[in-house]
């Protein structure tokens, strides 16, 4: 009698708990599709597929709505996290791993103008893993930030959160151990080193060969807290050197994911200077190390190569510095007429370039007080263009002309989003170019303060 129960328990146990296993580097043809359920109202409308590589957006495909229901052609997809969306705020990520998919077909259900809120993944393990781990990781969030606005010391503050952490990185390890194989619960269980207080055994735990990790957020993760942890920046002005190269040690078992650790920490430390309080080289100095010593240079050794496309890419970030040569841009200002950037900056001195925002509490709290000292200041070898990241136009219009920004008014709606400021890689508002004629960047003030000051040392 017990054998009989035991076989009967091993026939009737999921199918997925006993024959699957996750593979690395896996990739296969899949459809996509979906449908909206009958109370949600949409007519003649794009639905856009993404790749999601780390926290970059890749877009696929874009197809029509067609009585509620969308269908993206077969393709090849590695196991990973994708993205539809409707608009850039109103979008859903999924799990694509073609070892569970019946008929090589994903499925989507949804049932709310806003997709994320009420949706199903038809027949999908990955999928509902990924939705308890959201709805644990949004609960968490929220308790991190009441924390974070409370008024505890911040050594007690940092402890709370280093709680509720780890309070979500086991519930991902639990979701793993009873979901086993899974592409997900993988990415989940891994976002925490098993041996964090160990520095040379950091990484073991990742395979960096599989491509399939960097369609999730496991790496960014795991870089910065490694880079933040061991740094050791009091003991050794290279400590931050040291810990890249780590990285770049563990990253170049595969060109692509070596390409992909090159590009997230130049990003990261880049976007880290721009966006601090103050300006601090070491940040440049970093980005600098990055793309001479791996990119640029022959860091990676004789079996990583990095590719045209990201050379490409880090002569972006370079261009943005001290001494760079900005990208050109031509669009249409608030007025209506055509402005080219190159020609501006050639007919002046001094050109700023202002990225900002009538949402932003810090521009509006800068720029008025600036637009005074402009307007009353204006010298014929100075021009400011300012980029709005308004997606109101009524809104960015009534800004500009109640304040007197009387200068040249530029807006993409697209917030940060926008081709300028995808081109400038610009993460925060107020962000500030000061260029000479020939487009070189001479200063990146961090506020108006510094701006002036600069502006009226170097008339």
């Amino acid at each position: 009698m017990k054998k009989l129960i035991l076989v009967l328990s091993i026939i009737y146990l999921p199918l997925y708990l006993i024959s699957q296993q996750y593979t690395p580097n896996l990739r296969g043809a899949v459809v996509v599709k979906g449908e909206f359920g009958d109370e949600v109202r949409l007519r003649n409308v794009k639905i856009f597929l993404y790749e999601l590589i780390g926290n970059t957006e890749n877009i696929l495909d874009s197809v029509q709505l067609n009585e509620k229901k969308f269908i993206f052609p077969k393709r090849s997809y590695y196991t990973g996290v994708y993205r539809i969306a409707l608009k850039n705020t109103n979008f859903l990520d999924f799990v694509i791993n073609p070892a569970e998919l019946k008929n090589n077909l994903i499925e989507l259900k949804i049932n709310s103008y806003t997709i994320k809120n009420n949706y199903n993944v038809l027949n999908s393990i990955e999928n509902k893993i990924k939705k308890q781990y959201t709805i644990k990781e949004q609960s968490i969030n929220s308790k991190i930030k009441l924390v974070r606005r409370s008024k505890n010391s911040r050594e007690q503050k940092t402890k709370e959160i280093n709680l509720l952490e780890n309070e979500l990185f086991k519930y991902g390890v639990s979701l793993s151990n009873q979901y086993p194989g899974t592409y997900y619960g993988m990415i989940v269980s891994h976002l925490q080193s098993p041996n964090k207080y160990v520095k040379n055994l950091y990484f073991d735990d990742i395979n960096f060969s599989d491509e399939c990790i960097l369609r999730s957020k496991l790496l960014p993760i795991r870089i910065q807290k490694y880079i933040i942890r061991y740094n050791n920046i009091k003991n050794n002005k290279q400590g931050f050197h040291d810990a890249v190269d780590v990285v770049m040690k563990y990253a170049k078992k595969n060109r692509k994911v070596a390409e992909f650790c090159m590009y997230d920490m130049l990003d990261g430390f880049y976007n880290t200077g721009h966006t601090s309080k103050s300006y601090n080289p070491l940040w440049d100095e970093l980005c600098t190390y990055i793309m001479e010593e791996y990119i640029f240079g022959e860091g990676c050794g004789d079996n990583v190569s990095p590719s045209e496309l990201l050379k490409q890419r880090a002569s972006q970030f370079k261009n943005l510095q001290i001494g760079g040569i900005v990208p050109d841009f031509s669009v249409k200002d608030m007025n209506g007429n055509f402005v080219n950037f190159k020609n501006i900056c050639s007919e002046n001195k001094y050109t700023i370039l202002m990225f900002w925002a009538s949402h932003c509490a810090h521009c509006m709290a800068e720029l008025p007080g600036f637009a005074n000292w402009y307007n009353s200041n204006k010298y014929k070898d100075i021009e400011m263009v300012a980029v709005s990241l308004d997606v109101q136009k009524y809104k960015w219009e009534k800004t500009v002309n109640d304040n007197n920004f009387n200068w040249i008014n530029i807006c993409q709606y697209k917030v940060f989003k926008s081709p300028i400021c995808i081109d400038y890689k610009i993460k925060k508002t107020p962000s500030i170019f000061v260029l000479n004629s020939k487009m070189e960047v001479l200063a990146r003030p961090m506020n108006t303060l510094e701006l002036r000051t600069f502006l009226t040392s170097n008339k």
